[in-house]
């Protein structure tokens, strides 16, 4: 079952991490009461029980793995109580409606690749998603090439543009993404993509135990962001934590809450300069 989750990529969201994130959300503004939420690659549900426990109207989760079904008939809260899940491609084109979700929430697969998709699946992918390409432009009419590029691209960048597409204008987004995604110079055009499309409040690594159930140390972050356009002179927070325990979430949701003082230098490992470089 481990190798099944792996070849997925899916790594499933420690507890601490969910609560902070949420709370986090909370604390920048973002009310629960009521609201719509959305996990486009669900697992066993995490994050839409923490969402129902905060008072959300309706927790929508999606996943590809139809093993995952056994999972939510064993969670308390899933289904039922304002929670839908189903078993579908949230990557997919049309399998959900774009701007429709006051919360995208997540950890969405990573280090998986698009090799066995269907040439039809990746010709629809390529003409609806920008980041596979450097210059941003859709590809309708795709070349053997560009369908080859589309079948290495990691899955992590597809969903990060999917979080965004799918929340509404104004709403929130916290989606967990390994960290070469916001470092590595070949994906600079989806950084600049990102922080033109929307306010990024804060990025926080995440301690390398955080995922070791799943056998992988893999570098991750957590980003908080509002699905509007960042004012100008907005500053991003930058942390880290070291441990993956609900106490030291805690401290940094404190810190966090308490403003200006919160980050010095940025923590190791986590590269601030290629995140805002052009």
């Amino acid at each position: 079952m481990a190798d099944a989750r792996a070849e997925l990529g899916q790594y499933f969201t420690p507890r601490p991490i969910v609560d902070f994130a949420m709370d986090a959300l909370s604390g920048l503004g973002a009310r629960f009461d009521g609201a719509c939420v959305l996990d486009p690659a669900c697992g066993p549900g995490e994050w839409l029980c923490a969402a129902l426990e905060r008072g959300a109207a309706q927790a929508i989760g999606v996943d590809c793995d139809p093993a995952m079904i056994a999972a939510w008939r064993e969670a308390p809260a899933l289904p039922g109580g304002g929670c839908h899940v189903i078993i579908a491609d949230a990557l997919l084109p049309g399998a959900l409606p774009a701007g429709a979700f006051d919360f995208v929430v997540g950890n969405p697969p990573f280090g998986a690749e698009l090799r066995d998709s269907r040439e039809a699946t990746l010709r629809r992918m390529a003409a609806h998603y920008h980041l596979p390409w450097r210059d941003g432009r859709q590809r309708s009419s795709p070349s053997g090439g560009d369908l080859e590029r589309l079948r290495r691209i990691p899955t992590e960048l597809l969903f990060l543009e999917r979080f965004v597409e799918l929340c509404r204008p104004g709403g929130w987004i916290a989606v967990v993404l390994p960290e070469g995604l916001l470092a590595n110079s070949r994906w600079s055009h989806a950084r600049r993509w990102l922080l033109r499309t929307v306010t990024v409040h804060a990025v926080i690594a995440l301690p390398r135990e955080a995922f070791r159930a799943h056998a992988t140390s893999a570098s991750t972050c957590l980003l908080l962001m509002e699905r509007r356009p960042p004012a100008a002179g907005h500053l991003v927070a930058l942390a880290g934590v070291t441990e993956c325990a609900s106490a030291a979430f805690a401290e940094l949701l404190a810190a966090l809450q308490r403003g200006g003082d919160v980050v010095g230098e940025p923590p190791d490992g986590l590269l601030p300069p290629p995140l805002f470089r052009t």
